[in-house]
């Protein structure tokens, strides 16, 4: 059994809500952030779009494109805090769902908390339970203090759902992923899997950060995310792209490298009902 992507939705929201003075909140922010010699900037998060995952999540609960019913695993991954750290967003969507999901968060992990959600989910999938997975991946811009790859980039306040589930019989299935350290290129990474890659035309889904030369000589048509998103980058395309990869391409590699630790992730997608011609063009 393999988890199949169902459904999908992305979400990018570029308007703000209104600031909520919370002493409570600026006290935990200064007590955090103290010992490392940050101080707690109001005026900034005055200025800032303050929308948190919890609307980012709710609105995707929204948006989620036909009725599918609880999943037995909710996982929420993010790579920057939420504006309210101290809110357990994976129960709010639990309680959405009807409460019957295993749920959970993954983070402290930069841009691969997605792809290790996805070997997590894999994995409780190839213990040999038939399960759906609602695979959250939320990121948000408002910060106490200022942060340059939040800030000078600038990031947009986005969201994915992804949608699994081992009854499919078309759709693109998880079928592998791969890490590497901060001393292998992303063009190494991507060297060393291509031998492995099941047959038929495969596109490259590549996020913002990793340079040009990194994509150039793995002899694959390449789609290159727009900036605007950190862990969300790849994971935006595959929602808005899916369906119409499918009639193209039997295989997708979304990849990424994290600007702050230089460590390349790629998981790939492969089409499980591949139609026998498709253009090649990314």
């Amino acid at each position: 059994m393999s988890l199949t992507l169902r459904g999908a939705a992305a979400l990018v929201r570029p308007d703000d809500l209104p600031y909520e003075p919370d002493e409570a909140l600026l006290a935990y922010h200064r007590d955090l952030l103290a010992p490392y010699g940050i101080e707690v900037d109001e005026d900034l998060m005055k200025q800032s779009r303050n929308i948190g995952f919890r609307e980012l999540a709710e609105e995707l609960m929204d948006r989620r494109p036909s009725p599918f019913g609880p999943p037995d695993l909710l996982i929420l991954a993010y790579g920057l805090p939420d504006r309210y750290p101290l809110k357990t967003v994976t129960t709010r969507l639990n309680a959405l769902f009807g409460g019957r999901s295993h749920s959970f968060a993954v983070s402290e992990q930069g841009l691969q908390a997605p792809f290790t959600a996805l070997r997590v989910a894999d994995a409780y999938t190839r213990s040999g339970k038939k399960s759906s997975l609602a695979l959250f991946v939320c990121e948000q811009t408002t910060l106490p203090y200022r942060d340059p790859l939040v800030h000078d980039t600038p990031l947009l306040d986005s969201g994915v759902l992804l949608y699994f589930d081992t009854d499919s019989r078309s759709g693109f299935r998880f079928t592998a992923s791969r890490a590497a350290g901060a001393d292998v290129p992303l063009g190494d990474l991507l060297a060393g899997h291509r031998t492995a890659l099941p047959p038929g035309p495969t596109l490259l889904v590549a996020g913002p950060w990793p340079a040009d030369d990194q994509l150039s000589g793995v002899d694959l048509p390449v789609h290159r995310c727009q900036p605007g998103g950190y862990c969300t980058s790849v994971w935006l395309d595959l929602a808005r792209h899916h369906e119409q990869w499918a009639t193209r391409y039997a295989n997708l590699v979304l990849c990424d490298t994290d600007p702050r630790t230089g460590r390349s992730q790629l998981a790939v997608l492969s089409n499980a009902g591949a139609p026998e011609r498709r253009e090649t063009r990314p």
